[in-house]
């Protein structure tokens, strides 16, 4: 699975999170995968508030084809993980997307506009050994414009505990799910 640093080298902002899980890398991958915004009510409520996420209304939908209404995948490799890519104006109410919006991970990583934010997210899993993994998700974000910075900083200052706690959660319920089928 590719490096974040393949996507983005430098940014502006930067969340980390990690969850221990007692299962194979392969089956956290799936369940990370498979975890609905059923079993992360505060993801469904979030999306619904920013009048992003089509698909918020069905609970029975997987988080990350929620996420990925407004973004693209940049990486898939099964049983590691997955990258996704989003560019827009963040801090504006529904998240200002581009007109010209990358669609491609080439388009992606060579995407860049003053007053446009790209964020990546992954979701990596790392096997430890037969029984035991290591899920994180990483999320990044880089802002061409000194005034659309200032602009986000203010936004992220606000969404971040949520978007950390959105997270946090994803990662718990990907563990009930693999380690149940254990």
């Amino acid at each position: 699975m590719r490096s974040l640093d393949d996507f983005m080298p430098t940014f502006d902002a930067h969340d980390l999170h990690a969850l221990a899980i007692a299962a194979p890398a392969g089956r956290v991958d799936r369940a990370v995968r498979e975890v609905t915004l059923a079993e992360i009510p505060i993801a469904r409520i979030l999306l619904r508030l920013r009048g992003v996420g089509r698909g918020a209304g069905d609970a029975r939908r997987p988080v990350v084809h929620a996420m990925l209404d407004h973004g693209l995948l940049l990486d898939d490799a099964p049983g590691e993980g997955l990258v996704l890519g989003l560019a827009g104006q963040f801090w504006r109410l529904r998240g200002g997307l581009p007109a010209d919006v990358p669609r491609t991970p080439d388009e992606f990583t060579s995407y860049s506009q003053p007053d446009v934010a790209k964020a990546v997210v992954d979701f990596r899993v790392v096997g430890l050994d037969r029984n035991r993994s290591v899920l994180t998700t990483e999320t990044r974000v880089h802002v061409v414009s000194p005034q659309a910075r200032r602009k986000f900083a203010r936004y992220w200052g606000v969404v971040r505990p949520f978007s950390g706690l959105t997270r946090v959660l994803l990662l718990r319920a990907a563990r009930r799910r693999a380690e149940m089928r254990a």
